[in-house]
């Protein structure tokens, strides 16, 4: 039997203390976000290209839109943000907790995910193209319509998820579902 996703390391105490208003693109760029814990923060539409996050927790933040590309993602928390049309291409997620996230149309086409747990989350319509998972759980996550439901294989899903999966990974492997009287 896998082994579980190790648990996300927690933010070194007291967190460092950062203003969300001086979060930037150039800023994850080159300092990155480092033991920081973030409430209700917008970080929407920020873009930068080879962010560090590391020891991060974020909570009930806005990130619509965010693109950090070939970046590294460790021992964070996500939760309760709505990530939505957000792209993490070639990202690599190292014990990752994202719970009751809004992640519809989440492009981590190439992304690389090592003990990643997606809680509670809505994922519908997620690109998932060329990435892998290891040690990785997706559970009551919503998956309609992700794009490359293939790519899942190392995902560790109770029954019910994979039953309401089903339809997606039937097409993924080239199953046509057959209607009555057919």
């Amino acid at each position: 039997m896998p082994a579980s996703p190790l648990p996300p390391r927690a933010p070194r105490q007291p967190p460092n203390q950062l203003d969300p208003e001086l979060i930037d693109d150039a800023l994850l760029e080159t300092d990155g976000l480092i033991d920081v814990v973030l409430d209700h923060a917008n970080l929407a539409n920020l873009r930068a290209r080879r962010a560090f996050l590391q020891r991060v927790e974020l909570k009930a933040c806005r990130m619509t839109g965010i693109q950090l590309a070939e970046s590294t993602v460790r021992d964070v928390v996500i939760e309760n943000c709505r990530v939505d049309l957000a792209a993490f291409r070639a990202t690599t997620f190292e014990r990752v907790v994202f719970r009751g996230c809004q992640l519809q149309e989440l492009d981590v086409a190439e992304a690389v995910f090592s003990a990643v747990v997606f809680d509670g989350c809505d994922l519908s319509k997620a690109d998932f193209s060329h990435a892998r998972f290891r040690l990785s759980e997706m559970r009551g996550c919503r998956l309609d319509g992700v794009i490359a439901a293939e790519r899942l294989a190392g995902v560790g899903m109770p029954w019910p998820d994979v039953v309401g999966i089903a339809g997606e990974l039937a097409a993924a492997i080239g199953i046509r579902v057959l209607g009555e009287g057919e």
